[in-house]
């Protein structure tokens, strides 16, 4: 399994559009993100530069992509 460490706001918000999700609202200083077949919204905060790999877990298990899947996937954007 690959390391995963912090990325900025911009390269996740690719990641999230590569895998089908759209961006709803902003609520307060986060970004709200979703998909039509998730049972919870992907939220992360975006007036950081970059988001800590604790919140990208968070937001893997809601997508039920991997770790090693996410990695591939920021790879080839």
């Amino acid at each position: 399994m690959g390391k995963l460490t912090s990325i900025k706001v911009t390269t996740f918000r690719k990641f999230l559009e590569q895998v089908g999700c759209k961006f709803y609202r902003v609520r307060a200083s986060h970004e709200i993100w979703g998909r039509k077949d998730l049972t919870r919204p992907i939220t992360f905060r975006n007036t950081k530069k970059e988001i800590e790999p604790f919140h990208i877990r968070t937001n893997l298990k809601t997508l039920g992509i991997s770790v090693d899947q996410f990695l591939q996937i920021i790879k080839e954007l």
